[in-house]
C-alpha cells in the first residue's frame, strides 16, 4: 500500500472517531458552534483529501457529510435522525 494513501487512512480513521464522540455531543447539545465547527472542519478535510488521492466515491459521500453539516450551520434544525 501506498505511503500516502496509509497515512490518510491512519488520520482518516482519527478523524472519524472524534467526529464520531462529537456528533453524540452535537446532538446533546444542538447549539453548539465549536462543536460543529470542528465536525464540519474534519469532514472537510477528509473530502479534499479524497479528492486529492482520487477517491471519488469517498469524496462523495465526505461532500454528503459536508453538505448536512452546512445545513445545519445555516440554522437547519438538529434532529436525532439527521445526526445518527
Amino acid at each position: 500500500m501506498d505511503d500516502l494513501l496509509r497515512e490518510f487512512l491512519t488520520e482518516s480513521s482519527e478523524s472519524l472517531d472524534t467526529v464520531d464522540n462529537q456528533l453524540v455531543q452535537f446532538e446533546q447539545d444542538p447549539n453548539n458552534a465549536k462543536i460543529l465547527d470542528n465536525i464540519f472542519r474534519l469532514v472537510h478535510t477528509i473530502k479534499g483529501t479524497c479528492g486529492f488521492l482520487g477517491l471519488p466515491r469517498l469524496e462523495a459521500l465526505a461532500h454528503a457529510g459536508e453538505t448536512l453539516m452546512g445545513k445545519f450551520r445555516d440554522g437547519m434544525p438538529v434532529k436525532a435522525e439527521a445526526v445518527t
